[in-house]
């Protein structure tokens, strides 16, 4: 069951987008209140129902249990992904990205204003969280493409060349045969291009052709694959052609 409110339906006609202004000197002029196709009324929340009905309840986040030498946060939920606060912008692997459920956060807090806690514990904590949810979040893809390549280059191959490298395969496959076929017009006359059906021996194709083709092998193979997973969609084959360097 998703955590929603109870509403009450009332016309279908859609109602103009709503600007609620924020008060002076808030760091947000206007939040704009996404269009609705059928207006609500939001009945108030009533704590004895409301509460057993949805108090137990969560849509996202994983799970991480908080151990500390005389104090233990179970199950806080981190997740990742929403918030990407540019005042604070720092690496993923520091905490760019991630989010953690506020009441959790509101009892570390006070275990630190206690002195059970310290605060630097809690950081240390944290980063090791965020660390072990790297994978499972997918942060890999969030991170600036320019790094990810780089690292790729020297260490030789990533986790996402290998994921690429059987559609990578299949396209090189394609390209062998298409290149045999047009060392025999006598076979293959006709070549289709992208605006149409072409003589396999016109201008057209000849320009569209390089003059030598060779599958690639050893280091130029290596390039070609990264070239391939990092620059290009995987689908888009006529994007990856065009991408020659």
């Amino acid at each position: 069951m998703s955590k929603k409110r109870r509403t009450k339906q009332g016309s279908s006609a859609k109602r103009s987008r709503t600007i609620v202004k924020t008060p002076t000197g808030s760091s947000l002029e206007a939040v704009r209140i996404p269009e609705q196709s059928t207006p609500v009324t939001v009945v108030p929340w009533d704590a004895e129902t409301d509460g057993d009905l949805y108090g137990d309840e969560s849509t996202g986040g994983i799970p991480v249990d908080f151990k500390f030498r005389q104090a233990a946060l179970p199950g806080v939920l981190m997740s990742f992904g929403e918030l990407f606060a540019k005042e604070r912008r720092r690496e993923i692997s520091a905490g760019w990205g991630y989010s953690v459920e506020l009441p959790a956060v509101l009892d570390l807090l006070e275990h630190i204003e206690q002195g059970v806690v310290k605060a630097s514990a809690a950081r240390a904590l944290f980063l090791e969280a965020a660390e072990q949810l790297y994978g499972p979040f997918g942060c890999r893809s969030f991170e600036d493409p320019a790094t990810v390549r780089a690292d790729c280059q020297a260490a030789g191959g990533c986790a996402l060349c290998e994921e690429r490298r059987s559609w990578f395969e299949a396209l090189l496959d394609q390209s062998d045969v298409l290149w045999q076929r047009l060392q025999q017009p006598e076979v293959y006359p006709f070549a289709a291009g992208r605006r149409g059906i072409h003589d396999t021996t016109c201008s057209v194709v000849k320009r569209e052709t390089p003059e030598n083709y060779a599958r690639p092998v050893g280091e130029a193979y290596t390039q070609a694959l990264h070239l391939y997973s990092h620059t290009v969609v995987p689908y888009e084959r006529d994007m990856f052609e065009g991408a020659r360097s």
